[in-house]
């Protein structure tokens, strides 16, 4: 770490490209690095407002190194303001996924299984065969395609918003719409237990309104953490904030299946009483501690302002213009679409139908559901807090490249979880096996979490100084602006599988809940699962694309290429020439015909002699 603060003075010496003096570095004393680094900070703001034209002076500006926040164990050392935007955004996101999960546990208690409308059902033995508990009443008597409905019902509002909500967050700000979300949300989710008790229609309207109003979700998180999260930590804390998905799917099922057996709240409408209230109570935290930008937070410490403008440039919104031709133009963008479409049909149909599952075909009690569903997330979330970690340090030590780096996550994940899915529909009545495989097939999709699915960072960051700035990216907001939308956009695709998944589900099992039916259903999402990374594998390239590159980037590269432009282009045309020059010669010199001297002599004379007799 720097014991001396460095300045900047002007050196006489130029540059090869133009004849403006670069800068060099000399020391100064500790106690002016404070002023010193502020002066320079204003600077580079008052450039930024005044020029479109950034110039070298301030990029290089942005080599003085600052000190980062103090490292360390995370628990002993003071929470940093981004740590507190993350560890608040991970409650936010737990909210939304507790919310929508709810319905999942809640629906085996709600609505009668088939076994007790007396259809085709084949089941496991019960596993609680000495248990005096009653046989629980149900209070809707919907089919496993209204199931299906009514749990798909949130995914068709949610695709709504996914674009939309994206852009709203970075134009307006992310911390309102972030909150917002979370705020309506649970909100309506009070509401849920009368629209159900009013009629089904009631209750499939308010989920739908629950996903558009959750659809901004993730797209203002990701343009949120744009302004808070330097790219070095880009694998590790929106991956953490992220978990706290899987966090409110560990917390949620268990113990709304715990209250709903006790018969808290009257029972099932508990599951959504308890968490609409808590979501309410954390969005007046958020609040209080949430900030669009390190600028606007009022207790973030001077060293860690200055460590993250340094690492993160901003510049004005309206300086840029989100390049919907070229994004729709992206080979990478569609590999990450596709895979997070193949990746979110297992997700989505797992999350939604498998508590069905363990009722129906493994026979579950309603608290041993709720626990076991659980732990898959509880894998998940697992994985991907320890390997986010690990995909960093790889990626900072340039180990392999960003592209490979996350190939090779994406094909371990899928490889891992299709094949724990297809032996999912082998085990029979296997409990333990089944839930083993559960787990593991879940646990593989924690992969993508800190992989494919923020590859958006990936096609639009733009890692400016990598030449002269080894190890460090200084990294622009533009970035995040377009990965807002971007995330937007494969978001807003890949919750189609959130209600095409759970009505496939309630189709092959109507009439017919059997193992091999849900083996079937195992089978086609292991099959999607592999598609996507064949996909991704094929289309998906890491690198920066041009698009997403500043004005004057482009401008430096465009100056690079125009050099070599007109020499490559006279080695193309001479090759055309040549190309066109045998054309030619082949059409005027070819005959198809057998030559003469290519016979053999008998075949000769045979030949001359039909000549000389049609003479």
């Amino acid at each position: 770490m720097f014991e001396k603060r460095s300045s900047i003075r002007s050196n006489p010496k130029t540059n090869d490209d133009n004849d403006e003096p670069l800068l060099t570095l000399t020391t100064v004393d500790q106690s002016h690095e404070s002023i010193l680094i502020n002066t320079l900070n204003k600077a580079i703001v008052d450039i930024d407002a005044t020029s479109e034209d950034k110039t070298d002076t301030e990029l290089l500006l942005h080599e003085i190194p600052v000190e980062p926040p103090v490292t360390g164990t995370f628990l002993c050392k003071k929470i940093s303001a981004r740590y507190s935007i993350v560890i608040w955004s991970f409650f936010g996101f737990f909210c939304l996924y507790a919310m929508r999960v709810n319905l999942s546990v809640a629906i085996v208690a709600m609505a009668a299984p088939q076994s007790a409308l007396n259809e085709s059902v084949q089941s496991c033995a019960p596993q609680d065969k000495n248990s005096t508990t009653p046989p629980p009443t149900f209070e809707f008597d919907w089919s496993p395609t209204i199931q299906g409905i009514v749990l798909g019902a949130f995914f068709y509002g949610y695709i709504t918003m996914q674009i939309i909500g994206g852009n709203f967050a970075e134009k307006f700000g992310a911390k309102w719409i972030f909150g917002g979300c979370v705020f309506i949300s649970g909100l309506l989710t009070l509401l849920t237990p009368l629209a159900a008790r009013i009629h089904v229609g009631f209750l499939i309207a308010i989920r739908f309104l629950a996903g558009v109003v959750c659809g901004p979700g993730f797209p203002s998180a990701a343009a949120l953490w744009g302004k808070w999260i330097p790219p070095s930590e880009r694998s590790t804390l929106p991956p953490a904030a992220q978990s706290g998905a899987s966090f409110g799917i560990i917390i949620t099922t268990p113990l709304a299946s715990i209250m709903i057996g006790k018969h808290f709240l009257s029972g099932w409408p508990s599951a959504f009483y308890v968490f609409g209230v808590f979501s309410c109570l954390w969005f007046i935290g958020w609040c209080i501690f949430g900030f669009n930008s390190p600028d606007q937070h009022p207790r973030i410490s001077e060293k860690e302002r200055l460590f993250l403008n340094q690492h993160i440039i901003t510049y004005k919104r309206q300086d840029r213009k989100t390049p919907w031709k070229h994004i729709l133009r992206c080979p990478p963008l569609y590999g990450i679409v596709i895979m997070h479409i193949c990746h979110n049909y297992i997700y989505y149909t797992l999350l939604t139908s498998l508590p069905t599952y363990f009722a129906t075909i493994l026979n579950f009690n309603l608290q041993q559901n709720g626990l076991l569903f659980a732990l898959p997330y509880l894998a998940q979330f697992l994985v991907t807090i320890i390997f986010g970690p690990i995909v960093d340090r790889i990626r900072a030590r340039n180990i392999i490249s960003i592209t490979k780096l996350r190939k090779i996550q994406t094909i371990i994940g899928t490889v891992g979880t299709c094949s724990f899915l297809i032996a999912i529909g082998y085990m029979g009545c296997n409990y333990i096996g089944a839930v083993i495989c559960c787990i593991l097939a879940v646990g593989f999709l924690g992969l993508h979490t800190c992989g494919a699915i923020i590859s958006h960072l990936d096609v639009a960051s733009n890692y400016a100084g990598k030449n002269f700035l080894k190890d460090v990216y200084l990294t622009c907001i533009v970035s995040f602006l377009l990965s807002g939308t971007l995330v937007g956009i494969t978001n807003s695709l890949a919750t189609i599988p959130g209600f095409i998944g759970p009505y496939v589900v309630g189709a092959i099992t109507n009439k017919n809940q059997t193992t091999q039916a849900w083996r079937l259903i195992f089978n086609i999402s292991a099959g999607i699962g592999a598609l996507g990374c064949v996909a991704y594998c094929i289309l998906f390239n890491g690198e920066e694309q041009p698009w997403n590159r500043t004005e004057e980037a482009r401008k430096r590269n465009e100056s690079i290429i125009s050099q070599t432009t007109q020499a490559w282009r006279l080695i193309f045309n001479i090759s055309a020439g040549i190309g066109a020059l045998g054309c030619v010669a082949y059409c005027i010199l070819f005959n198809g015909e057998e030559q003469p001297w290519n016979r053999t002599e008998e075949a000769r004379k045979r030949n001359e002699s039909i000549i000389s007799v049609h003479t």
